[in-house]
């Protein structure tokens, strides 16, 4: 009789464990973020677990331009969404010139975007972007995407979540690490 008690619970107390230690997806965070519903992000207080920290991952991005050389170029960031590239590492302290990659679906040119950060172990986000803050039609690298030059500045070394506003809207997150 106690093995047919014990059994069940003990499959439970499992699937729990499983359950408590998967790591959250990139959905699951914007999810979180998204329900900040503060239009102005530098106002609002972000609590991250340990596991939204996971690094965004790199990959290669080819181009076809429009003169039919090939070209690629390597991102951090969501295939499906946007991704960035520039000079890795990336340094603090420093303003450094990053390209904003946009594979989305939906039209989002000349919509304002509005780029955050936030370090880890802490709560409030700060405005690391200047220059540009449009995807703008002539942008078009490919057909596939578009980009946005900028310039990012990072005060310090740690690990950040990028927060990325598309018309004020949360539109995607990247986590990098910052020397």
């Amino acid at each position: 009789m106690r093995k047919y008690i014990l059994a069940p619970t003990l499959l439970l107390w499992i699937i729990g464990l499983l359950i408590a230690c998967t790591p959250h997806s990139d959905e699951q965070v914007l999810q979180k973020v998204g329900d900040k519903k503060e239009a102005n992000p530098e106002n609002t207080k972000y609590e991250f677990q340990e596991e939204d920290w996971v690094l965004s991952p790199s990959f290669e991005h080819s181009v076809v331009y429009k003169d039919g050389d090939e070209g690629s170029y390597t991102l951090v960031g969501n295939k499906e969404g946007i991704g960035f590239t520039g000079p890795f590492p990336i340094l603090a302290k420093e303003t450094q010139k990053y390209f904003w990659f946009y594979f989305g679906k939906t039209d989002i040119y000349d919509k304002p975007v509005k780029v955050v950060a936030i370090k880890k172990g802490t709560q409030k986000p700060i405005d690391i972007l200047s220059g540009p803050s449009t995807f703008y039609k002539s942008a078009e690298v490919s057909p596939d995407s578009v980009n946005m030059p900028s310039h990012l500045k990072f005060p310090s070394a740690g690990k950040w979540r990028i927060l990325i506003y598309i018309d004020e809207k949360l539109y995607d997150s990247i986590v990098v690490e910052v020397l």
